[in-house]
């Protein structure tokens, strides 16, 4: 297992024996547009896999 040095950690939390880390390195220096597109990257491939899921 890797440690990965994040430096803005917003939320820390276990699940079961898994520890969780969510931090804000990589999108604190994106712009509103730039966030908008990987929001809508996200969505359209969950999209697709809730729609792949039903056939």
């Amino acid at each position: 297992m890797s440690d990965t040095v994040a430096v803005n950690i917003v939320k820390d939390f276990r699940i079961g024996n898994t520890r969780v880390r969510i931090a804000t390195d990589y999108c604190s220096d994106k712009t509103s547009d730039e966030i908008n597109l990987i929001l809508q990257r996200i969505s359209r491939g969950a999209l697709q896999s809730f729609s792949a899921d039903r056939i």
